[in-house]
């Protein structure tokens, strides 16, 4: 499994880095701190998880969820932000993400989720 961290907070990427490094079946981690890189590291790598914070340099984590969803790639999305309000939630599930998690409350949800997709996700 490739997973794409999209945070522009070095200690929230080294943390999950740190974490997610344990998980069976992730082969790759990439890392991107800003809206242009995280679409530019998805239009080339088409990563099979994407973990997106909201708010970056360059834009939005929303203009993110647009691009995958206008470009119609299939990526597992899964929103981690501090910004965790109903309206934010409401959109980025409207824009094609398929999880929602506060980051101050839910961080190792993330992490149980990531673990429970190795086993669901098709080699290739």
């Amino acid at each position: 499994m490739h997973i794409l961290l999209s945070d522009d907070s070095r200690l929230i990427r080294r943390n999950l880095i740190n974490l997610i490094s344990r998980i069976e079946g992730v082969e790759q981690i990439s890392e991107a701190v800003d809206v242009p890189h995280a679409i530019e590291h998805i239009r080339h790598s088409l990563p099979d998880v994407v973990i997106l914070d909201l708010h970056m340099p360059g834009g939005s984590g929303l203009d993110v969820l647009s691009y995958i969803k206008e470009q119609n790639i299939e990526v597992e999305v899964i929103v981690l932000t501090n910004y965790a309000t109903e309206y934010y939630k409401k959109k980025s599930l409207e824009l094609g993400a398929q999880h929602f998690f506060d980051k101050s409350t839910e961080f190792n949800k993330v992490i149980t989720l990531l673990g429970s997709m190795k086993s669901t996700k098709k080699k290739t």
